[in-house]
């Protein structure tokens, strides 16, 4: 039977990409930031979950597999760290006040090790994370009670990352002035920590799938959402900020992730699909890659804070007007990449 687009994970990645941009804002209060960073990454890896468990069924090899994934992440990685480590280099040149070579070789080095500037660091960790999860998948599922040696498995191997997190302070590495061979060494490690520290989500995204048929009325689905999302929300203010790129985080956060991201894809399964929504998902990749690192959202804020010496606005509504100017901003720059640079995203001809 052929497999439809589900629209739901498209609108969940739209919401995932827009809290990424409002959360990017610097100036955002602080709860507001924790309360973001609560389940807005782990979301994308529940969506990579979902997939997961769509593609089981797939007569393709884990090899084929792999590279398909390795051609929709690792190549928009590498183009896009390229054309970042430029830009870094042309204003080492040009304003060496704002850089110096010591950041420079370190951004060269992050780049190489899979490490990733801004937020680059999601591509590596998807692409490790998921293709591990897939083979996990494949080698357990012909053995008995293979369900529970799956979950066993992640568990164990998400134990053992948080544990060495712990246990080397990797956690510090962005405030540790060390030697460049240290930085790499480090850098190798973070990758590895972090493919096994968000398998845990991947794993959520699949037994949501496998369990998405067990009620799908809309108003059921609609209210336990809205409950969960809100179970979610008050977890979170008792938490610290949980962020992914850094590994700060702690067993209760995938708690309160889960609960979140249950919630979100319940009412979004509720809801009618929407086109802005999902027109954002779908290019997630590109905004993911360009709000932050490209400096997008940098002069959106500026002129919006310049707008509101004429407009008066409270800071609320100027931060969302901020992240609703910035995916404006970006549809120019998703149609140019789309239309004349796909194969920098992976995209065959």
């Amino acid at each position: 039977m052929p497999k439809t687009r589900l629209y739901y994970l498209d609108m969940a990645k739209g919401v995932g990409i827009f809290l990424v941009i409002l959360g990017h804002i610097e100036y955002l209060a602080p709860g507001v930031q924790r309360w973001i960073s609560s389940f807005h990454m782990p979301l994308f890896f529940v969506v990579g979950g979902v997939l997961a468990y769509r593609k089981e069924d797939s007569k393709d090899s884990w090899k084929e597999q792999l590279k398909r994934r390795a051609r929709g992440t690792l190549i928009p990685y590498a183009s896009f760290s390229i054309m970042m480590l430029t830009m870094r280099t042309f204003e080492y040149f040009v304003q060496p006040e704002r850089i110096t070579e010591r950041e420079l070789a370190k951004e060269f080095v992050e780049s190489l090790t899979g490490y990733g500037l801004y937020t680059l660091w999601f591509l590596p960790a998807y692409f490790f994370s998921g293709a591990l999860f897939a083979l996990l998948c494949r080698r357990l599922r012909r053995k008995q009670h293979f369900e529970w040696l799956l979950s066993l498995t992640v568990f164990i191997l998400t134990a053992l990352a948080l544990g060495i997190t712990f246990a080397v302070h990797a956690d510090q590495y962005p405030v540790t002035e060390e030697t460049l061979l240290w930085y790499a060494g480090m850098g190798v490690l973070i990758v590895f920590l972090r493919m096994l520290l968000v398998l845990p989500f991947f794993w959520l995204g699949r037994r949501y799938k496998k369990m998405e048929k067990t009620n799908d009325r809309k108003l059921f689905l609609f209210l336990t959402g809205m409950g969960l999302f809100l179970a979610g929300t008050l977890g979170a203010r008792g938490l610290p900020g949980m962020d992914l790129h850094y590994l700060c985080l702690s067993p209760l956060h995938y708690g309160v992730a889960a609960v979140s991201c249950m919630g979100i894809l319940n009412m979004l399964r509720a809801l009618p699909a929407s086109r802005i929504l999902s027109y954002l998902g779908q290019n997630s990749l590109i905004i993911m890659c360009t709000h932050a690192g490209m400096y997008v959202l940098y002069y959106v804020s500026l002129g919006m804070f310049f707008v509101r010496k004429f407009i008066p606005m409270t800071d609320p509504v100027l931060y969302v007007c901020i992240t609703i100017m910035t995916c404006a901003a970006e549809v120019p720059i998703i149609y140019i990449f789309n239309h004349c640079f796909g194969h920098l995203l992976g995209k065959k001809n």
